[in-house]
């Protein structure tokens, strides 16, 4: 079981790549936010963000794309990426090394 911090903010939410909820499954992670405007458990298809202000809707696939694809990740938490990632194959995919 694993667990990646994908963002945090400056009052104290946090992201979490996590293949340790009831959410997962088969060992695929999901995106794990606690903020204080957004709760909850969201695959890459899943829009995030304030719905009464629609420029801020995106993605969950978005926020962990860009985190995948910095230089300094693993291949453990590139691989964690992928296969969220894949869970919406119409979606932003990270390629394999």
């Amino acid at each position: 079981m694993s667990e990646y911090v994908i963002l945090t903010d400056s009052e104290g939410g946090t992201a979490i790549l996590t293949d340790e909820t009831a959410a997962c499954r088969y060992g695929i992670h999901v995106l794990l936010i606690d903020a204080e405007d957004l709760k909850g458990e969201f695959g890459p298809a899943d829009l995030i963000g304030d719905l009464d202000r629609p420029e801020t809707l995106m993605h969950a696939a978005e926020p962990v794309l860009a985190w995948a694809l910095k230089p300094e990740r693993t291949p453990e938490e590139r691989e964690a990426a992928r296969r969220f990632l894949a869970q919406w194959p119409e979606g932003p995919q990270l390629e394999t090394e």
